[in-house]
């Protein structure tokens, strides 16, 4: 039976697959995994006079996301549970707003599965060709229905086709689990005994967020965590999903839902909004101030990360995460309001 997005999280602990004996039985995914993960903690700036800013940069991935990690473990989690069936047996579906779709296509393509996508109108026209290109099926939903629209088109299509089986960013528990595996375990020798202050990061799936705070709260346990949604729809809005253009990976569901992972920790989450035109402007201004390129999540991430970090005395760390470099309709975007 697939659960409605809204119903509850079951409790208890849920095992990440056997990586070593996958990576045996479907060489391929070898690699993939080597090459996944590793990526740099860079300083980047903060406000004068407070706590320093270390992010992640995750656009080093294979695929250039961090969703490169959520797409190998879903992956693996789907090959797992369907046993000795040769991959090329295998009909895999999911929704997404752009990285994912890009690192599924990919694994999909390299183990031969055949896949579907669904995503919202908006999807830039470059994810939709590497789609085409290898000639995966998608399906588009009406950006006036919000991300919300996605997920409730996908479940009537897994609903309606058994034979396809449903990764489920949103619900699948090794979303989270495989970030507080690796992310999050990453982060803790790149901090070197450093204890994080805070640690911010966009919400999309959640899995991010609480993975990676689920294991950094093993060295501060007082840590702040704080995600961050787009101020046109934020976290938990009763505003019905809407049209308005958001800042990509991320978003609030709307109709007063809330993502299942970020919902179980409650108020030990604090929530700030960034806008889509804010994000954008500071793509261009961190990219200024430090080289770096970061994608539009990236960029309202180390924005919220300063306004934490102003509240912070100096010898205090926040910590984020660059989700990508950004994709080429954002830079577009992006200059050309400084033009």
């Amino acid at each position: 039976m697939i659960q409605p997005l809204q119903a509850e999280l079951s409790a208890g602990h849920f095992p990440l697959p056997d990586f070593p004996a996958l990576h045996r039985a479907h060489p391929r995914l070898v690699p993939f995994a080597r090459q996944l993960g590793g990526t740099s903690l860079r300083e980047v700036p903060g406000p004068p006079g407070g706590a320093r800013i270390l992010a992640k940069c995750e656009g080093e991935n294979p695929v250039g996301s961090v969703k490169d990690r959520v797409a190998y473990a879903l992956i693996c989690s789907a090959l797992e549970r369907h046993g000795d069936r040769d991959p090329s047996e295998l009909r895999l579906l999911e929704y997404s707003g752009g990285n994912l779709a890009r690192a599924l296509a990919h694994l999909g393509a390299l183990l031969g599965i055949h896949m579907k996508f669904v995503v919202p109108s908006v999807t830039p026209p470059s994810l939709l060709d590497t789609l085409t290109g290898y000639g995966f099926e998608y399906a588009l939903v009406d950006k006036e229905l919000g991300f919300l629209g996605v997920i409730e088109e996908t479940l009537a299509l897994a609903a309606a086709q058994p034979e396809w089986t449903l990764l489920y960013q949103h619900r699948n528990e090794v979303n989270p689990a495989f970030h507080a595996a690796t992310t999050g375990a990453e982060l803790l020798d790149q901090l070197g005994g450093v204890r994080p202050a805070a640690w911010v990061a966009s919400i999309g799936s959640g899995g991010t967020l609480t993975g990676v705070r689920s294991r950094l709260l093993e060295v501060a346990p007082g840590l702040r965590t704080v995600g961050v949604t787009p101020a046109e729809l934020p976290y938990g809005s009763p505003l019905p999903p809407n049209g308005l253009p958001k800042y990509t990976g991320a978003t609030g569901l709307g109709n007063g839902l809330h993502q299942p992972f970020v919902r179980r920790h409650g108020d030990a989450i604090e929530h700030r909004t960034v806008s889509r035109d804010e994000a954008l402007d500071g793509m261009v201004e961190l990219h200024a101030l430090s080289g770096l390129r970061a994608g539009s999540s990236g960029a309202a991430n180390w924005l919220a990360a300063r306004a934490v970090a102003a509240e912070l005395p100096s010898d205090a760390v926040v910590l984020t995460v660059f989700p990508d470099a950004g994709s080429p309709e954002d830079w577009d975007l992006a200059r050309s309001r400084r033009a």
